[in-house]
C-alpha cells in the first residue's frame, strides 16, 4: 500500500531537472490542484489538460467540500514522478487511474468518466460521488 504524503508546502523540495523533464511547460508553470490533494495527501488519480491547456491534478472528481489549490509542475512531479507519463496529454484530454501506481488511461475529456475499480476504502466510486455530488460538473474550476 502507497503511503499519502501531502505536497511539500515549503521552497525546499526539489523540481525535476531539465534533463528528465518531459512537460512542454517549465517545470515553474502553475496547475489545478485540489485541497485533498495539496493538504490531505491524496493521490493523484486524475489529471485533466483543458482545452486552453491548463493542467488539473485531482484525486477524482472534486466535490463541494474541495478547495482550489495552485501547484507548480515541477512540485506536482517532484511529489508524484508517475505524472511525467501523462505529460504528453493532449489539450482537451484527461488521464486516470484507479490507483497510485496503477496504469494510466486516456481519453477527451467531455466523454463520461467511468467508474473506477472498487476497493476498500472507495467501495462506491466516482460515478456514486458525482451522482450525490450538487456540482454541475466534476470539473470545479474549470
Amino acid at each position: 500500500m502507497t503511503s499519502r504524503s501531502s505536497f511539500p508546502l515549503t521552497e525546499s523540495g526539489s523540481e525535476p531537472s531539465d534533463d528528465s523533464w518531459a512537460f512542454c511547460e517549465p517545470a515553474q508553470t502553475l496547475a489545478y490542484t485540489s485541497s485533498r490533494v495539496l493538504g490531505e495527501g491524496h493521490p493523484v488519480l486524475l489529471v485533466v489538460r483543458s482545452r486552453d491547456g491548463d493542467w488539473q491534478f485531482l484525486h477524482g472528481p472534486v466535490d463541494e467540500d474541495d478547495r482550489c489549490r495552485i501547484v507548480t509542475l515541477g512540485r506536482a512531479v517532484a511529489r508524484d514522478p508517475s505524472l511525467q507519463l501523462v505529460a504528453d496529454l493532449p489539450k482537451g484530454w484527461r488521464a486516470y487511474r484507479s490507483l497510485a501506481d496503477g496504469l494510466w488511461f486516456r481519453e477527451p475529456s467531455d466523454l463520461p468518466l467511468p467508474e473506477p475499480v472498487r476497493r476498500r476504502d472507495n467501495p462506491r466510486g466516482w460515478a456514486h460521488w458525482l451522482s450525490t455530488s450538487s456540482l454541475p460538473s466534476p470539473w470545479l474550476w474549470k
